[in-house]
């Protein structure tokens, strides 16, 4: 491929691609001879091994080391300082010579999940043992000293009264709402959660208490709903008072996704006697009937409401064909009256 090519001369910087020499040999490491010209030098690489020959490698300098490892044989000092053992070791000599075992003493005879302890020249079981989760066994614990303490939890029994123990809680302070309180001595007083009829109810299982509701609730003073009130059975107003609404439209059939009857049912002399005002879905008119039954959905009027159209102009045909119906009243601006029939 056609590409420039740079010309070397001496005293140039040089990139080249590959140099080869008749007087190298494959595998030797290059060294500078006579004259700067190059040579193999004596040390060869093959894969991952280093061959010397027989040249020398001399280390010099205070922190100059060699790391790795090596067979064969070093000229230097042979005789290592010797290891001695301390306190807690098996008793053994080292010259350098060849390998020794440290031991622990006492460890041959140690088991497993015990908790070890010094005995003065090695180290033996204790009584105690520890799988990881429980330490147990036949030995006490025994505390001395003012500060001595014990944090965390634990089971079991203990001598004594507690009189000696410090940090516990042996009074129970609770409040009521309306200011009251009482104290529980937890050491000789139980507490009794009580209910109160048709209010509140009370259960106990185990280790829960359970309040709630009983299924009938009886409310002895005002109900204030701050949010929805939603009741799936039949609500009963039995107050002897006026019903008064602070809204100023009152929405029947709420909720309803269809057309359909609505209105409002006084009752006479019994449930199935009632004066009725409301809307006749198919008719699209409001009407009034007698001797209705509230619990129907639906009613046939005995007789419509007759509305007054008051008009802007003077054609009453104008009108929306729902209100064109007999009995209903046109009032034209001329002052024109009209009625359907």
């Amino acid at each position: 491929m056609a590409t420039w090519k740079k010309i070397i001369v001496s005293g140039s910087n040089a990139h080249l691609a590959q140099i080869t020499s008749s007087v190298l040999t494959d595998g030797y490491l290059i060294m500078a001879g006579v004259g700067g010209a190059l040579k193999d030098s004596d040390i060869s690489l093959s894969g991952g091994d280093l061959n010397i020959g027989a040249n020398s490698i001399i280390s010099t300098g205070a922190n100059s080391v060699l790391t790795g490892s090596f067979s064969g044989s070093f000229v230097g000092t042979t005789d290592l300082p010797d290891l001695t053992q301390g306190a807690g070791i098996v008793p053994f000599t080292y010259d350098g010579s060849g390998a020794v075992t440290v031991a622990v003493s006492g460890a041959a005879a140690l088991n497993s999940d015990a908790v070890t302890k010094w005995n003065g020249n090695a180290f033996v079981n204790s009584s105690l043992t520890d799988n990881g989760s429980v330490i147990s066994g036949t030995t006490s614990i025994q505390l001395s000293g003012a500060s001595s303490i014990l944090s965390g939890s634990f089971s079991g029994s203990f001598e004594g009264d507690g009189s000696g123990l410090t940090g516990l809680v042996t009074d129970l302070d609770i409040s009521g709402s309306d200011g009251s309180g009482i104290t529980i001595d937890l050491k000789t007083q139980d507490l009794t959660i009580a209910g109160t009829a048709n209010e509140i109810e009370t259960t106990t299982a185990g280790t829960t208490v359970t309040i709630g509701l009983p299924n009938d609730v009886t409310i002895g003073q005002d109900l204030i709903v701050s949010r929805n009130l939603t009741v799936l059975g039949t609500a009963s107003f039995q107050s002897t008072t006026d019903l008064d609404v602070a809204d100023r439209f009152i929405r029947l059939a709420s909720g309803s996704n269809a057309a359909g009857d609505g209105g409002i049912a006084i009752q006479q002399d019994n449930a199935l006697n009632a004066e009725v005002f409301g809307f006749d879905s198919g008719a699209t008119r409001w009407g009034v009937s007698s001797s209705f039954d509230a619990a129907q959905n639906a009613f046939t009027p005995d007789a419509y409401m007759a509305l007054s159209l008051v008009g802007a102009g003077t054609d009453p045909t104008v009108v929306d064909a729902r209100y064109q119906v007999k009995g209903n009243i046109f009032i034209g601006s001329d002052e024109g009256i009209w009625i359907y029939s």
